[in-house]
């Protein structure tokens, strides 16, 4: 659940980016509030995905802890269920009770809070790694310039190599500047 959107980004960058098409791209220069919208609504699909999925991997580990433990708490079920519904299940009397270092309860609860901090970063998560970016489409540009005046030597010598005829009727322009 932490890792997938930083493999994505990850991936993303090794392709430098995903490209759209044309009319796709019209649509979203032209439709920004529209493409917020739905990528919006896909990152919250994905979340209520990772949090399905979570909660029924939590409760298949539950079954088998449970199963297979002989000492089982009211605390250890909350803790369970806090992971299930990613909630914070217990008041503000429970902190002292939570807080106690040598009962050892404060690592679970530290476990639920940062996932419900990591549930709650799915959503922004999904939808800044997919949103469109504007980019400039521009490439640098190198060469050499022939000089076409009458005047330089490697102008006339290759004129002179090389003989062009006038087939194509070329005509003189001038460009104003």
């Amino acid at each position: 659940m932490l890792l997938w959107p930083w493999i994505f980004l990850i991936v993303v960058w090794a392709w430098r980016g995903i490209q759209m098409n044309n009319h796709v791209a019209k649509g979203v220069i032209d439709y920004p509030q529209i493409t917020n919208f739905f990528l919006t609504l896909f990152g919250n699909i994905t979340s209520i995905i990772v949090s399905i999925l979570f909660s029924q991997a939590t409760i298949r580990f539950a079954r088998e802890w449970i199963t297979s433990n002989d000492h089982i708490t009211v605390f250890d079920i909350s803790v369970i269920s806090a992971f299930t519904h990613q909630n914070w299940p217990w008041s503000r009397k429970d902190r002292k009770y939570l807080l106690v270092r040598n009962t050892g309860r404060w690592l679970p609860a530290v476990s639920v809070v940062g996932c419900i901090v990591a549930f709650a970063l799915v959503v922004p998560g999904t939808t800044s790694l997919i949103a469109p970016v504007s980019f400039h489409r521009t490439v640098s540009l190198t060469g050499t310039e022939l000089d076409f005046s009458s005047s330089a030597a490697d102008c006339l010598d290759w004129f002179e190599a090389n003989q062009v005829s006038n087939n194509c009727v070329w005509s003189t322009v001038s460009i104003p500047p």
